[in-house]
């Protein structure tokens, strides 16, 4: 009798753990799902703020930095001119040209920081084709060019925008929806952990026991 109990103890546990093992297949395939859903929105939104303008407008304000570090050495290049100009023709006494001197110094080192600021910027990640990094006017030229056709696509971008803003709003719940699945999936995996444990204990009881009596 003790034997039988056992066996319909073994039945019970494998019968649990094959419902725990449909319920987590269950779960598996709502968050392969959820994940697809979710790598599909994310693949929506960086496709469309890409296309509807926004990289646009990082490069032009990219290429407006590039413009204020050439006006920036522009004007140190005026003020080197007028220095040294000073410096020649001016009547100045020995700490005065010892002044002059050192706004020379300053000027051109402050110079020298805005040509290696425009030597360090990349152009590639912007898809902004033939940019000369020694052409004021070029750069003045995509950026006007990149200006213009954002200004054309002021229309499209609301309808971009509203896309964007619907599949914005769709995300966090996606989101929150497989950070639940996946604590289900946890759970599950946890009690079908001592769920097994539970029935290797029954099934070696049940060997003692049949061992037991062949023994005897």
């Amino acid at each position: 009798m003790e034997i039988l109990n056992l066996e319909e103890k073994v039945k019970n546990a494998e019968a649990l753990i094959h419902q725990k093992n449909e319920a987590r297949l269950e779960i598996v395939q709502r968050l392969q799902k959820r994940e697809f859903d979710r790598f599909h929105i994310r693949t929506q939104l960086e496709n469309l703020s890409l296309y509807h303008g926004y990289y646009k407008v990082d490069a032009i304000r990219y290429l407006q930095g590039a413009l204020d570090e050439y006006d920036h050495v522009d004007e140190f290049t005026k003020q080197i001119k007028g220095s040294f100009h000073r410096l020649k023709c001016g009547r100045n006494s020995l700490a005065e040209e010892k002044q002059i001197l050192r706004e020379i110094k300053c000027a051109q080192e402050q110079k020298e920081k805005s040509c290696a600021n425009l030597e360090a910027k990349s152009w590639s990640h912007w898809q902004l084709g033939d940019v000369l990094l020694n052409s004021k006017e070029s750069i003045k030229s995509q950026f006007d060019q990149l200006y213009n056709e954002l200004e054309g696509e002021s229309k499209q971008q609301k309808a971009y925008y509203s896309k964007i803003k619907g599949l914005q709003k769709r995300l966090p719940p996606v989101e929150r929806e497989i950070s639940s699945l996946e604590k289900k999936l946890e759970e599950i995996d946890c009690e079908r952990k001592e769920l097994y444990g539970h029935l290797e204990q029954l099934r070696s009881c049940v060997d003692t026991r049949h061992l037991f009596w062949i023994v005897n």
